[in-house]
């Protein structure tokens, strides 16, 4: 039995909580309004970040934005502050590079050891197995650390250095942000053609043109089911706006990025950012008709 911290009891924080759970760990939470509920299953709370380092061995780090980030792990009561001997930081946040950096300067000055170990995947895809955890930074930690994490996602692969894993998770979310535009796109543009949303599934999604987020954005689309969210579009704009200011800064064009940004951001403008992310089909939507 390990004890394991866990950071943010979210959608992916919450997923890997509950994993741990079942396979008979000792997991730890910090205590919130949100987290009132985790005693009731199997849980413990501690009063903050600092506490939950010191009492586990393993933090796991899911929380969902860049300040939560920053009080969490470097606050005065932040899981640095609590780190000692022993400790392996498992971060998988989504966060610019620098921030990483940062952490990781920060977590340096400790005996403790942090690996950037971001996940792929919604928790429907975690779910069904098809998640990826890309841990990166140190070696034993990440062969000590990875039979949890493959709990979570069996495929949990060491990329290389520290930084490598949110490097590739922001290439990856480029992707996922412009493949579930174009996948709105083309659902738009079939319906229009008269095709329903079934027959564009079965045959669309099995073609060259299929992805792995098509059998799983399409029925949302086809069914309007924006809640409960898959994953909130708030989540994929917050990495969008992280993806689109490095690659402003490496001097790249980037145009399919640019215009999923764009679509998202008019999402925000209607206040529509807690609905799941293939909302952006009811947003392109209107722009050929409709259906």
């Amino acid at each position: 039995m390990t004890t394991i911290g866990v950071l943010g009891l979210g959608l992916i924080g919450g997923y890997a909580a509950e994993t741990f759970l079942t396979a008979g760990h000792r997991v730890l939470a910090v205590r919130r309004p949100s987290t009132a509920d985790f005693p009731s299953r199997g849980g413990e709370l501690v009063e903050n970040p600092r506490a939950l380092a010191a009492a586990a061995e393993v933090v796991v780090s899911a929380l969902p934005d860049d300040a939560a980030i920053r009080a969490a792990m470097l606050g005065t009561d932040g899981i640095v502050a609590g780190a000692h001997a022993g400790l392996v930081v498992v971060d998988m946040n989504t966060a610019p590079v620098a921030l990483k950096e940062e952490l990781k300067a920060a977590m340096d000055r400790t005996p403790a050891v942090i690996l950037d170990a971001p996940v792929s995947g919604s928790r429907p895809m975690l779910a069904a197995g098809r998640g990826v955890i890309m841990t990166s930074g140190d070696d034993a930690a990440a062969e000590r650390v990875r039979p949890l994490l493959e709990r979570i996602a069996p495929k949990t692969i060491h990329v290389g250095d520290y930084g490598t894993g949110i490097r590739l998770k922001l290439v990856i979310n480029m992707l996922v942000g412009a493949n579930t535009a174009a996948i709105a796109e083309a659902m738009v543009f079939g319906h229009a053609l008269g095709l329903d949303s079934q027959t564009l599934l079965d045959v669309v999604g099995t073609s060259a043109g299929g992805s792995m987020g098509f059998p799983f954005r399409v029925p949302v689309m086809a069914a309007r089911r924006w809640q409960p969210p898959t994953a909130p579009a708030r989540l994929l704009y917050k990495d969008l706006k992280i993806i689109e200011a490095e690659v402003a800064a490496l001097g790249l064009p980037a145009p399919y990025a640019r215009l999923a940004t764009a679509l998202y951001r008019e999402i925000e403008a209607a206040g529509r950012l807690e609905d799941d992310l293939s909302v952006v089909y009811e947003f392109l939507e209107p722009r050929s008709g409709g259906a």
